[in-house]
C-alpha cells in the first residue's frame, strides 16, 4: 500500500482528481487493486481528496474557458462527480451564466444582424455548453447597440 500511497501523493501533487477519477488511475496501475482501496479511503480521510474541491476548481477552470453548465456538468459526472458536488459547485460563486456567454460573444467580434450569423453562433455557444435560454439571451444582449463587454445588462 505504501507503494500505491506514494503514486497517489505523486498525482496529487500535481493537480487535483475527483476520488472516482482517482480511483481509477490507480487501478489502471495495480489492476489486482492492492491496496488502492486502502490508499483512497486515507486520502479522503486525511482531506487529501476531495471531489467538493475537485468540482469547484475545476468549474473555475472551465469558466474561464467560456464553458456553459451543461458541458461542465458532464465532465464532472463523466470523472465520477456526485450529482450533490456537481450542482453545488455550479451554484456556488458569483458567476452568470449569460453574462459568460455574451462576454464570449463579445470576443468574437461577430456581426449578429444576420440570421445565419446568429444562427451559427447559437450552436456555437450550445457546443460550449450553454442552455437554449443562456444562448438566446446572450445573443439577444449581443446585438444591443452601445454593449460594452463585461458591463452586465
Amino acid at each position: 500500500m505504501k507503494e500505491v500511497m506514494t503514486y497517489a501523493c505523486r498525482l496529487l501533487a500535481r493537480r487535483e482528481y475527483a476520488i472516482e477519477e482517482l480511483r481509477r488511475k490507480l487501478e489502471a496501475k495495480w489492476p489486482q487493486g492492492e491496496g488502492v482501496e486502502e490508499a483512497v479511503d486515507r486520502l479522503v480521510k486525511e482531506g487529501l481528496v476531495s471531489d467538493q474541491r475537485f468540482a469547484q476548481s475545476f468549474v473555475r477552470s472551465r469558466i474561464a474557458k467560456f464553458q456553459g453548465p451543461r458541458k461542465i456538468r458532464a465532465e464532472l459526472f463523466r470523472r465520477g462527480v456526485s450529482e450533490a458536488a456537481i450542482c453545488s459547485a455550479l451554484d456556488a460563486g458569483e458567476h452568470s451564466w449569460v453574462e459568460l456567454a455574451t462576454d464570449w460573444l463579445a470576443r468574437q467580434g461577430a456581426d449578429l444582424a444576420n440570421y445565419e450569423t446568429r444562427a451559427a453562433f447559437y450552436r456555437r455557444l450550445a457546443n460550449r455548453g450553454f442552455t437554449h435560454e443562456q444562448a438566446m439571451d446572450a445573443l439577444d444582449r449581443s446585438q444591443r447597440p452601445g454593449r460594452v463587454p463585461g458591463q452586465g445588462v
